[in-house]
């Protein structure tokens, strides 16, 4: 078998992203649709301009852009300016997760999907991508502090959404494995791999703290900071624990304890936009335009229950807050794109006994498709709703 050259398909990833980020904005669309969109594309669902093997082997770009956003989510963890926003937040998130849960839940069920299946598909369902909403928020920043709102949401929501995942296959091992010596093992597992995480986050950060008080160029933490962060994603891909979580702790710690935290968000301003673009270029690429129908009617109601949850979780949510009337009609619309954590989760659940191979996958794949095309569209509106009015 041929195999690409990996120099030929990067260089098509980056021009091919770069043109359909133009022309997305020439139509007043969000750059990040057009990025991608070029990636499906020139990917393997269209043209086929880069291979499926290319595309495995530039999955160090994904790690590394998977490091920089979770970085960058994290950084907005500030406690200091977070501290009076932080129990309209936690409203916000609590009422959106369990909504959103619900209401996947019972609608699959009530459409005569199993228990187990429905349930999977809530729990998934919480999940949020934060590399197109990181991506449409540097676009258009906006003033105020909507942004870190919503980044702390869709940190939250991530976190709940692997957690939850764990504790229900653990429950679900009890109530179908056939294996009982494995049936308790499964919350334990999920347990330390959050643990494990946060640990590795923690010293990542720390080591950042540490760089950035010696370092006296900002290329050099720049450097220090890109190798710090493929080493945090390459090792809890290497242990199997959740990297988007280490990355975000890494970027809490350095933000609250650095002395000047604004150093390393500095010297990430000038590679931050082509490793972003390759990111999208590449995630797009990676849909597989063919799941869309064979997932039928269960994938649509998926798709249309998650959105509407969203939109009323984040409402309801919002509700019992001081947060601004435009808030409130927003942040919903913002967390609708949904991509990585929830096919990472899809793959997990599939390697049970208890699920059948193919039955959760094309869901959630086809959910993505929708999502990563629409919900950039949704994030941009929202974020411009914003900036129109005054902040809190």
């Amino acid at each position: 078998m041929i195999t690409m050259d990996i120099s030929l398909a990067i260089g098509i990833i980056f021009l091919a992203g770069a043109a359909g980020g133009k022309l997305a904005r020439y139509v007043k669309l969000p750059s990040v649709t057009g990025n991608l969109l070029a990636g499906v594309l020139v990917g393997p669902s269209v043209l086929g301009l880069v291979d499926a093997g290319a595309l495995t082997d530039l999955a160090p770009i994904n790690d590394l852009a998977l490091g920089v956003i979770a970085l960058s989510i994290g950084a907005e963890l500030h406690w200091g300016k977070m501290r009076k926003l932080a129990k309209d937040v936690a409203k916000v998130f609590a009422v959106e997760a369990l909504i959103t849960l619900g209401v996947v839940f019972a609608a699959l069920y009530i459409f005569g999907v199993p228990f187990r299946y429905a349930l999977i598909f809530g729990v998934i369902s919480i999940a949020t991508a934060p590399g197109a909403i990181i991506a449409c928020i540097r676009e258009n920043p906006i003033k105020g502090n909507f942004s870190k709102v919503l980044l702390s949401v869709v940190a939250l929501d991530n976190l709940f959404a692997i957690t939850l995942f764990g504790i229900v296959i653990s429950f679900m091992q009890v109530a179908y494995a056939t294996v009982g010596a494995e049936n308790t093992s499964a919350f334990v597992m999920a347990s330390r791999d959050i643990g494990i995480a946060l640990g590795w986050g923690i010293l990542a950060g720390g080591f950042l703290i540490g760089t950035s008080q010696w370092a006296k160029k900002d290329a050099h933490i720049l450097v220090t900071v890109l190798g710090a962060l493929l080493i945090t994603v390459g090792v809890s891909n290497e242990i199997g624990t959740p990297a988007l979580l280490a990355a975000i702790t890494a970027g809490a710690i350095y933000t609250n304890f650095a002395r000047k935290p604004q150093r390393i968000s500095r010297s990430l301003l000038n590679v931050e936009d082509p490793i972003l673009l390759a990111f999208l270029t590449l995630a797009g690429a990676k849909l597989d335009l063919g799941a869309l129908p064979a997932v039928g009617q269960i994938g649509a109601v998926y798709i249309v229950a998650r959105f509407v949850a969203k939109l009323a979780g984040s409402r309801a949510g919002s509700a019992m807050t001081v947060f601004p009337a435009t808030w409130k009609t927003n942040l919903g619309r913002a967390l609708t794109p949904q991509a990585g954590v929830a096919i990472g989760l899809a793959i997990i659940a599939e390697q049970k006994e208890f699920f059948e191979p193919g039955a959760i996958m094309p869901v959630i794949l086809a959910a993505v498709v929708v999502f990563e095309i629409f919900g950039p569209i949704m994030v941009n509106k929202a974020l411009c709703d914003v900036d129109k009015v005054s902040d809190l």
